[in-house]
This record gives structure tokens, C-alpha cells and sequence, in this order.
């Protein structure tokens, strides 16, 4: 529509309602052509997202290697039909990823994720998890995040559907970093508050690749690793064992990073802090990283067979000390934006000063079951209490129970977070105060 014609439908909106007083517009006064033009341009930008959604699920299905392969029945050998159709889908790839970011910002509405599965959109989003393209992976993988954040039934149907194999392969070493990065994003997202993806995580060895993670060169594969795994720890304590003494894949599933993931926490803490002699201090994103490092080593010195490995990692406690002179050192305004840093430093330091290790705490339980969500659809939202109140007089570590603040939209974006997925956040919503521990803030479930 050109802007003549919207200055026209601006004056005529004018003329019979300036918004000074009662409308003087009578339907039976209009051009019934004047009424029609106007109709017709109204609809033509409202836009039927669920029709919008079989679309773009169509055009991305249209030349996946599966559609393709499926088609090539005279092919003896079934992997050449799959390149063909890879090397033939190479000019519009760019195209496709736009459709994946339309399509992302679709099902951030909890009911557009649901109606992706009922258009038959997670098999399409499971192929191109494995594109030769590496945008079209991250972004499959982005749009799977967005969908299963928060969002039990889906996260059931994509769980089915085999996303989880897909995924793990996606977050392994040989991939790029945006590629391990919104594979982790997807993988919080399937985990969180859904019991059986947590189970079918662990069980697929996922363990180990997220704590091989933690270890990654780029930081955002790091970050997202560190969130990931503080949740996984509060949700099964004993797996902290295996985490920090390096057998992370458990029996039958190989083993974790060697040494542990305590190293590579430690390093962490010294990202941008500004406590090495000569360094300058870092930005919100230095902080942000370190909070996810204290987020783990806190759930570590939670648990009474790690607290002593973490008392004892080299360097880590006068790191912790140079940490904390670093942060009262920084310009006012640059602490008030990092307290919860300074909050965690100071809690994870008196944790491992402590005389004797903590007591065993409970698992934290916040599964929410399809059967749960689905009654609460038609309520206003859902609470769900992550964590019980803590027990009075409980010690500086017993009380963190916490997780990170999932996949939002990017990271659960994410972000999202999510979404998509997505958008993410940081462990800082993880990490309590240093002063006593009160009750954890309820988690909001159900639909926006």
C-alpha cells in the first residue's frame, strides 16, 4: 500500500472520529467501494500465522536430503541422492534461513509451538538439524528451543520424535560454535522442568558432552554449558561426583573432560576480573561468564562428596579472594551492575571455609507433568515451586538449589532465549544472595 492511500484512510479516520467525542460514523453513509478498498487492505496485512506456519514448513520440506533421497528410488547408493539435493538446495539457503527466523518468531506463542507438531514441522526441523549448512542447523536448533521452552507437552512430542540424538551431535566438539551453542540452548530447553528429558539426556550420555563443554574455547559455548549443567546438578546431586572427578559419562558412556570441569571453572573466574596483576576489570559480559563458573562450583561445594575437590582446586580460593578485593575496587556504578557476582564470590568462599562439608541436601524436583500443564491452559499461569524453603540454621552452600534462568528465547532464546528462544540467561538468576538464604522465588509456567 502506498503512503497516498494511508494519508487517505488517515483523513476519512479523522473525519468521523477525532477521538473528541462521540463517533458521528454511520456504516450505512459509507461507499459501499470506499468500504470494500478498505477491506481488502485491512486483510491484506493480518496475516494467519497457522497458515503462515504450514508455508514455510512446506517451502523448508520441499528439497531436505530425506525429501529428496525419498524421491530417488532408481538410486542404488542412497547417500549420493542426499548430496545432490544438498548441493542443489546451496543457492537458497540464505532464503530458508529467513524462513527459520520467521518461523522462530512464530512459535515464541506457546500455541503456535503446539501447532508446529500438529502440522507435522518437527520431522522437518530434525532434518535440517543435520543440513550441510551450518546456518540452517543453528537456526533449526534456535526454533527447536522456542518451541520446547517451558512447554511440556512439546518438549514430549519433539522428545518422540528423536531430537535428542540430533542435538547431542550437534553440541559435540566438531561443530561450530553457533552450532554447540543453540544445540546447549535446545537441550536446557527439552531438560527443564520435564523429568524424562533430563532422564533421556543422561541415559544418552549427555552428561559428558555438557561437561566437555564447559571447557570450550568460545565462551558462549562455555556459558551456555555451565548454565546447562548447574541445572542438571540440582536436579541429581549425584552426578556431581562424576563431574568433578572427570567421569562424567557414567557406566557404558565413556568418560568426561579429564580432571574434571574444575580447571576450566577456576579459568573461568579469572575471565576479564580485572584480579590479575595489570589486568582491567571487564564488562557485564566478563561478569556474566564468571557467574556461570560460580554457579557450578557452588552446586560442587553443595554436595558433601565435592565440597573438599573444590576447597582444595589449585588457586581457586585466593582467586576468589583477588575476585572480591577486584570488585571492590571497580567504580560504583560498575558494582551495583555486578552484586549478584559479588554475592556468589562471597558465598562460595565461606561454603569452602567452612570447618566440615555440608550435609546432604535434597534433589530439587520441579517437574512439571503433561497431564499438570495441560490443566492448567485455561488459568491465568501456573506456579511452581522449584526449590522447598531451605531448613533453618542450613549451612552457607546447602541452600543452592538453583538453575539457570533456562532457554528463553536465546538462550530461552534461548531464547527464547526463547524464546527462541530466546532468548538466555546468564547464572546470575542461579546465584542467591550472601546474606540468609530466604525462600526461592515461585517459577511461572503456562501460557503468556
Amino acid at each position: 500500500m502506498s503512503l497516498p492511500q494511508w494519508k487517505g484512510l488517515w483523513d476519512w479516520s479523522l473525519k468521523y472520529a477525532d477521538g473528541t467525542g462521540r463517533s458521528r460514523f454511520r456504516p450505512e453513509d459509507v461507499d459501499p467501494e470506499k468500504m470494500k478498498w478498505l477491506d481488502e487492505a485491512l486483510k491484506g496485512y493480518m496475516v494467519d500465522f497457522g497458515a503462515r506456519m504450514r508455508d514455510i514448513k512446506s517451502m523448508l520440506a520441499s528439497d531436505t536430503p530425506a525429501a529428496a533421497a525419498a524421491g530417488a528410488g532408481k538410486d542404488q547408493d542412497q547417500s549420493a541422492a542426499v548430496e545432490r539435493a544438498a548441493a542443489a538446495g546451496g543457492g537458497d539457503v540464505e532464503e530458508k534461513e529467513q524462513l527459520l527466523e520467521e518461523l522462530m518468531d512464530i512459535v515464541g506463542s506457546i500455541d503456535y509451538a503446539r501447532d508446529l507438531h500438529k502440522i507435522g514441522g518437527v520431522p522437518v526441523l530434525l532434518e535440517l538439524l543435520e543440513s550441510p549448512a551450518p546456518g540452517l542447523r543453528w537456526r533449526a536448533a534456535e526454533v527447536v528451543a522456542t518451541c520446547v521452552a517451558n512447554n511440556p507437552p512439546v518438549q514430549e512430542w519433539f522428545l518422540e520424535g528423536g531430537v535428542l540424538p540430533k542435538l547431542l551431535a550437534l553440541a559435540a566438539p566438531p561443530q561450530p560454535p553457533s552450532c554447540r551453542t543453540k544445540a546447549l540452548l535446545a537441550l536446557s530447553g527439552l531438560i527443564r522442568h520435564f523429568a524424562p528429558g533430563l532422564a533421556a539426556l543422561r541415559a544418552a550420555g549427555g552428561l559428558a558432552v555438557v561437561a566437555e563443554a564447559v571447557a570450550a574455547e568460545d565462551r558462549r559455548v562455555a556459558r551456555k554449558a555451565m548454565t546447562t549443567l548447574t541445572y542438571m546438578l540440582g536436579q541429581r546431586q549425584a552426578d556431581c561426583e562424576a563431574v568433578a572427578g572427570g567421569g562424567a559419562g557414567g557406566e557404558g558412556q565413556g568418560q568426561g573432560q579429564a580432571g574434571g570441569v574444575l580447571p576450566a571453572l577456576a579459568a573461568a573466574l579469572a575471565a576479564g576480573s580485572g584480579a590479575e596483576e595489570g589486568e582491567e576489570a571487564g564488562g557485564q559480559e566478563d561478569s556474566d561468564f564468571r557467574q556461570a563458573a560460580l554457579g557450578v562450583l557452588l552446586q560442587l561445594a553443595a554436595h558433601p562428596r565435592t565440597w573438599a575437590a573444590v576447597r582444595d582446586a589449585p588457586g581457586l580460593r585466593p582467586r576468589l579472594a583477588a575476585l572480591e578485593a577486584a570488585h571492590l575496587a571497580l567504580p560504583e556504578e560498575a558494582r551495583e551492575a555486578q552484586a549478584e557476582e559479588l554475592a556468589a564470590v562471597r558465598r562460595l568462599a565461606a561454603a569452602l571455609a567452612a570447618p566440615a562439608a555440608p550435609p546432604l541436601q535434597p534433589d530439587a524436583v520441579d517437574h512439571v507433568s503433561v497431564a499438570a500443564f495441560e490443566a492448567s491452559a485455561g488459568a491465568e499461569e501456573m506456579t511452581i515451586r522449584v526449590n522447598p524453603p531451605p531448613a533453618a540454621g542450613a549451612g552457607a552452600a546447602g541452600g543452592h538449589r538453583g538453575g539457570d534462568g533456562g532457554a528463553g528465547a536465546a538462550d530461552q532464546g534461548a531464547g527464547a532465549q526463547g524464546g527462541q528462544g530466546g532468548a538466555e540467561a546468564g547464572a546470575g538468576t542461579a546465584v542467591a544472595a550472601a546474606e540468609p538464604t530466604a525462600a526461592a522465588a515461585p517459577l511461572l509456567l503456562g501460557p503468556p
